[in-house]
């Protein structure tokens, strides 16, 4: 759903007054999200964002349960799988960790997806009034809920934003969702972006609970068209795709870089999100997946509008969002946001420091200006 300045506005104040916290900041915009940072060692050991703790179902006593809701866009949206996935138990913030537990993607979009959906409609109404957020309120404070996953199943999200060096420039990945998706859909969004979850039957294989393994298959799954598997026999069954064979050797390399970036606290949704930068310094990466006879070309997942992708350039923020449309905030989900900056930032601050910078065709006052 596009909102108006106004209204982005509106709800962003209002939440950063219920929960008393520190928005996201850009070029003076606050957005309605917490970024939590990551120590300068875990930037490069993204799973250190985890707690080794394995995950448990986590029990189903929810505050508020929007069954109108989810009946709806399961009617309106047949092909919907309600898979498993991770959900928020409590976060640590030092170091910062996750420490999760299992639910379900239903569960999610009748408790913290519900929760957007009433605020955009209260605001689309002029009176901003959320009767769903005081019940759940009422049981979980909201300085809890900034910590804790009580009472709501909050589905662990992960957006990696993905920047490459075409020869010339590094520029950076982003789409919109389509209409195949349950929410955020004709939104712009990083890609790969994806629910946390595992695929194997009951969490057989606990190597799941790892960020990297998870980047790894959506990398494929959104950027190269593989299948998406919803229970595999192996938890490693994309391992030998030649796609990403040839990534982990670049990043074995240290010719592409999979770092942390944070760890985004949506407030719309109550929901966290892993935030990661997916950066291949190589240029023959990009000459071969855009290569006419290529055998493992770029193709988007139908999650994805095909004719939406946009690759621009990084090197200030003002030529990156001069090839998207004004107020390019206001169509990209809040978390969303928040990593496509955080991401940016981090991939200058590489690339600053990387021989790729001073390559021929690539000055380093244009990598990290």
């Amino acid at each position: 759903m596009t909102r108006s300045r106004l209204s982005y506005k509106t709800i962003t104040d209002h939440l950063v007054r219920l929960y008393q916290c520190q928005p996201f900041v850009r070029r003076g915009i606050a957005h309605p999200v917490v970024a939590l940072h990551p120590s300068d060692s875990q930037v490069y050991d993204i799973d250190s964002l985890l707690d080794p703790w394995r995950p448990a179902p986590e029990a189903r006593d929810f505050a508020a349960y929007d069954y109108s809701y989810l009946h709806d866009l399961q009617n309106s949206k047949p092909a919907l799988y309600n898979g498993a996935t991770f959900t928020l138990k409590r976060i640590q913030k030092n170091p910062l960790k996750l420490r999760g537990q299992i639910g379900s993607y239903f569960d999610m979009l009748a408790t913290c997806a519900a929760f957007e959906r009433e605020l955009d409609a209260a605001a689309a109404a002029g009176m901003l009034r959320a009767p769903a957020r005081t019940t759940y309120h009422r049981q979980v404070s909201p300085s809890d809920a900034l910590i804790y996953g009580d009472r709501r199943s909050a589905a662990i999200g992960i957006g990696a934003l993905t920047v490459f060096n075409d020869g010339r420039e590094y520029r950076a990945i982003l789409a919109r969702r389509s209409q195949a998706t349950a929410f955020d859909s004709n939104m712009f969004h990083v890609l790969p972006a994806m629910m946390f979850g595992p695929t194997t039957a009951r969490f057989s294989n606990r190597r799941e609970w790892s960020v990297k393994h998870q980047i790894l298959r959506e990398v494929l799954e959104e950027l190269f068209g593989m299948p998406e598997e919803t229970s595999p026999h192996r938890w490693d069954f994309f391992y030998d795709h030649p796609a990403l064979q040839y990534l982990l050797s670049l990043l074995e390399r240290g010719e592409a870089q999979l770092c942390a970036t944070g760890i985004i606290l949506n407030l719309l949704t109550l929901r966290p999100e892993i935030s990661a930068l997916l950066l291949i310094h190589d240029p023959a990466w990009y000459a071969r997946v855009t290569a006419a006879d290529s055998e493992t070309p770029l193709v988007t997942a139908d999650e994805t509008l095909s004719d939406s992708v946009v690759m621009a350039p990084i090197a200030t923020d003002d030529e990156f969002l001069s090839r998207f449309p004004p107020d390019l905030h206001l169509s990209m989900p809040a978390q969303a946001t928040a990593t496509m900056w955080l991401g940016i930032d981090r991939a200058r601050r590489e690339i600053a420091k990387s021989v790729w910078a001073s390559s021929p065709g690539l000055p380093s006052s244009r990598a990290i200006r």
